[in-house]
């Protein structure tokens, strides 16, 4: 009897060993996640998650503790390359970072992994810059979700485009722009352009040299909006300035391979009073 009883608790520990290997895979953070729409996937973590974005509409999440739930919306969604691809970024309490790329795939077997921050050796040199990456991210965050505090709008070509939002948190600035496609035809965005440039009042007083701003964070993937009133949202986050005397901030939105383009320009004034997030 007691052979028995040790047998049978052999086979349940070896069982369960089992089970864990088979449910539970351990990933390095830089390893690609396959997801799907009729399946969820959960990425658990050591510690609380402290932020969490993610790139993509098509995928969505949510949190529980130290868990991130992410699933597909599936659908129409899965036939376009920009609807299957994108990366989810997470920071956990402990100061731990984080950016996982995931793409679409329908028949998955993994469904859980754990992601230990010591396997991935890369993550010790991202973590040199964890309080930079960390305030990008977060004003990425926070920019997105604020309530619109100007609507600064640019209108050609059935482009309706419009600047509902400058933010100031800690080092960053973030610029949130709209972009509405009236016309039937998709808008493929080939480039943004901040520049700075001279008050028409003073131009002629001297020679002026444009200044070009570059982001260090663009808030969105996608490099389309389609046709017949599609809707795309855009943060851009930059290192704190300032404009000069007599400066504003003109903002150009560039097709790709086509003629179509729209322009934006922000007065000093305003640029000078963004809201503290």
């Amino acid at each position: 009897m007691r052979l028995t009883q040790s047998l049978f608790i052999l086979l349940l520990i070896s069982f369960n060993t089992y089970s864990q290997q088979e449910i539970f895979d351990e990933i390095e953070s830089t390893k690609p996640i396959a997801i799907s729409d009729i399946k969820t996937t959960h990425l658990i973590f050591k510690n609380k998650i402290k932020y969490l974005d993610i790139g993509s509409r098509y995928f969505v999440t949510d949190t529980i503790e130290n868990i991130v739930k992410v699933k597909h919306i599936g659908g129409d969604f899965i036939e376009k390359n920009e609807e299957k691809k994108t990366n989810i970024t997470i920071i956990t309490q402990d100061g731990d970072y984080y950016s996982i790329p995931l793409f679409f795939e329908r028949d998955i077997t993994n469904t859980t992994y754990k992601l230990d921050h010591s396997q991935n050796n890369n993550n010790n040199i991202l973590m040199k810059n964890e309080q930079k990456k960390m305030g990008i991210y977060e004003m990425c965050h926070f920019s997105r979700k604020e309530v619109s505090n100007y609507n600064i709008k640019g209108n050609r070509d059935l482009l309706l485009s419009k600047v509902s939002g400058i933010f100031y948190r800690g080092d960053y600035i973030a610029i949130r722009l709209e972009i509405k496609n009236f016309s039937t035809i998709d808008l493929n965005i080939d480039h943004f352009l901040f520049r700075f440039i001279k008050d028409k009042r003073y131009a002629q007083d001297m020679v002026y040299q444009e200044r070009v701003l570059r982001p260090v964070l663009i808030c969105n993937e996608t490099d389309k909006v389609r046709g017949t009133g599609g809707i795309e949202v855009f943060s851009f986050v930059f290192e704190k300035f300032t404009p000069n005397n007599n400066e504003k901030l003109q903002i150009d939105i560039i097709e790709k391979n086509g003629g179509r383009s729209t322009t934006i320009v922000i007065p000093r004034k305003k640029l000078l009073k963004p809201r503290v997030i």
